[in-house]
């Protein structure tokens, strides 16, 4: 698994980036992807649009391709069934990422939520608690609901 992983990031995101050392943003990339399929399999299926909605959202955030914004997902997918809780992923989130970066997450995980027409009451509280997590006040929890679900 962890070779995979490692060689997912060599062939892909490093010769996209010129070689340089990424192994920060490979963790970010890593974290981001295994938090939106968490989302995604909260209420026990993953539909095909929640798995186009975090393609798309990795793609825009990281800047990448789609294809492999679906390999990361796959390799999120590994590491969110090895996972014991998601405390590993939003530290690190919480080390690199902004106050503005951190809300945005929060939108992410609202708009996988949103993306099969419903929003499950287990999915409700996921957001809850990685917002928690993240140190994003209650109010901009709310706020990107609604950017979301409006």
């Amino acid at each position: 698994m962890l070779n995979s992983i490692q060689s997912f990031f060599q062939q892909h995101i490093v010769s996209e980036k010129n070689g340089s050392d990424l192994g920060e943003e490979k963790a970010l990339h890593l974290a981001t992807a295994t938090l939106l399929f968490e989302m995604a399999q909260m209420d026990d299926q993953i539909d095909s649009r929640e798995r186009e909605a975090i393609q798309g959202l990795l793609a825009d955030k990281f800047s990448i391709s789609e294809e492999l914004a679906a390999e990361l997902i796959e390799l999120g997918a590994d590491k969110s069934r090895q996972a014991v809780c998601m405390q590993e992923f939003t530290r690190l989130l919480n080390d690199n990422f902004s106050q503005a970066e951190k809300r945005h997450m929060v939108k992410m995980l609202w708009e996988v939520a949103i993306s099969d027409g419903v929003i499950d009451k287990y999915e409700d509280l996921f957001v809850r608690q990685i917002a928690d997590l993240l140190y994003v006040r209650h109010q901009d929890f709310i706020q990107a609901k609604h950017e979301v679900v409006d």
